[in-house]
């Protein structure tokens, strides 16, 4: 009865806030004669608790199944758990950070960008694709499919929407750290490398796709494709915006690591170096690979 006074459950719309109307009125009718019965006869509150307790579980379990929830009309509960990641704490939090920067990114004119990120509310899966769906619609379905394990039915969708409209690489990163932080490697692998191709040399976001692509290829096992992608992110300018310069020389370190672990240590050691301007803790890692190469044989001199 407490609950209900701040809750506004009772202005839901429907059968359900009907219901939850008289159950309120029947709660205040009750609380008199409970009390009564409670002081007069102690049993009698057992009775009333055990009915109100067993109702209570089987509410909330009812409540749990998506199939009463839209008989009721309430939200799915996808949406309101949404797509949360099982981070890692050095790699994620640098897409997570980027993803701030998908909705406004300065331009070079000194103008905020707004992001064209479709918003991929979970909704019934009823609708069917057709042929002159939109490519938001695509990606929008994709996603759902992704929320359900169908990662066969999403991929084709998410290239389609690509192929019909290019522009969409801004969408195509959001939905890769969405699945990156699902940890869906091979298909955020596929949205970071589709938006590559689309964003121009001198636009931010190339770096979050390069950055992204390079670890999502480093998850799943395919270090020589991760090699690939950072080597070419390190070759971009360095970022003027914090965000972005943490990300650039992330993807630095992530590389050096690649590298380091396949026994190419004087390679590793160029981007360790390149890195140390950034954050000089990074001297200590390069002494180690620095040592790693000395301990290496040399060449036999002729």
């Amino acid at each position: 009865m407490i609950s209900f006074q701040g809750s506004q459950i009772k202005d839901h719309p429907g059968i359900f806030g009907l219901l939850a109307k008289y159950y309120r009125i029947y709660l205040n009718v009750l609380t008199i004669p409970l009390f009564l019965v409670a002081y007069v006869v102690p049993q009698g509150c057992l009775v009333y608790w055990t009915t109100n307790g067993l109702f209570s579980v089987a509410q909330q379990l009812s409540l749990r199944n998506d199939a009463v929830r839209k008989l009721l009309g309430l939200p799915d509960t996808r949406a309101q758990v949404g797509y949360r990641a099982q981070k890692s704490p050095l790699e994620w939090s640098q897409l997570e950070d980027a993803n701030l920067q998908t909705k406004s990114m300065p331009s070079d004119k000194g103008t905020a960008s707004e992001s064209t990120t479709p918003n991929f509310a979970m909704g019934s899966m009823d609708g069917n694709i057709s042929a002159s769906s939109s490519p938001e619609e695509l990606l929008e379905q994709a996603l759902q499919y992704l929320g359900t394990g169908c990662r066969d039915q999403a991929i084709p969708l998410i290239r389609t929407a690509v192929e019909r409209n290019p522009d969409l690489y801004t969408a195509l990163i959001g939905m890769g750290q969405t699945l990156f932080s699902n940890r869906l490697f091979p298909e955020a692998a596929v949205c970071f490398e589709h938006a590559i191709p689309k964003i121009q040399e001198d636009d931010p976001l190339l770096v979050l796709a390069y950055f992204g692509a390079g670890l999502s290829n480093k998850r799943q096992g395919d270090n020589e494709t991760a090699i690939k992608l950072l080597q070419r992110l390190a070759e971009l300018k360095e970022p003027e915006n914090p965000i972005n310069k943490s990300r650039y020389f992330q993807g630095m370190l992530a590389l050096a690591s690649i590298l380091y672990r396949e026994g190419r240590n004087s390679e590793a050691a160029k981007y360790l170096r390149m890195a140390i301007a950034y954050d000089p803790s990074v001297e200590r890692l390069l002494k180690e690979c620095e040592e790693g190469m000395d301990d290496q044989p040399k060449p036999e001199e002729k």
